[in-house]
């Protein structure tokens, strides 16, 4: 399954609760629903597709997922039953966060602009998520800043097994899908 999903945090795009989806989709909140406050970027269009995919990879019983999407799933407090769930119906998981939002004001790490791949302020990510028998469970991370050809450049030249990809340890209970210290932070 593949995709560049619209990104509505005010999607009108509703999951029928008879459908076998929608358990499916509200598990991707299921703790946060009791422990914040404002969980309606869980209802934005690209989480719903990517619950989509999810869904039919396990009705399939194994396959690959995709896509291009908004990234802040990646470190967003509520997005931790999603990356959850995830992390448990996928064997493999590759995230090649292509940062460029205007609205966090992102940098490369030295100081330099970092932009979009797309004319839009939300950074973007390209997640692929590999459920298949035999496979080592494994989340592996990729950063990518600079300049908009930079990146084109690199996503030309590159394919999944020339990246060289940093293997993240998903800590409960926010399983971040990017690099972080997490020391002290209990």
């Amino acid at each position: 399954i593949m995709g560049n999903p619209p990104y509505s945090v005010s999607s009108s795009n509703i999951i029928r609760k008879e459908s076998d989806l929608y358990e499916l989709y509200e598990s991707y909140k299921e703790k946060v629903r009791k422990e914040e406050r404002n969980i309606q970027p869980l209802s934005d269009d690209y989480i719903k597709f990517i619950a989509f995919a999810h869904w039919k990879i396990k009705q399939a019983g194994q396959g690959i997922v995709g896509m291009i999407t908004n990234n802040s799933y990646l470190d967003g407090l509520i997005h931790r039953d999603m990356r959850r769930k995830l992390a448990e119906d996928f064997d493999e998981i590759y995230l090649l966060n292509l940062h460029g939002s205007s609205k966090r004001n992102e940098k490369t790490p030295e100081g330099g602009k970092d932009e979009n791949v797309f004319d839009i302020q939300q950074g973007v990510g390209i997640i692929l998520l590999i459920k298949k028998e035999g496979l080592e469970k494994k989340v592996n991370y990729f950063n990518l800043y600079g300049l908009r050809e930079e990146k084109y450049k690199f996503l030309k030249g590159y394919d999944i097994k020339s990246t060289k990809w940093q293997e993240l340890e998903l800590k409960k209970p926010n399983c971040f899908f990017i690099q972080r210290d997490t020391k002290g932070e209990e």
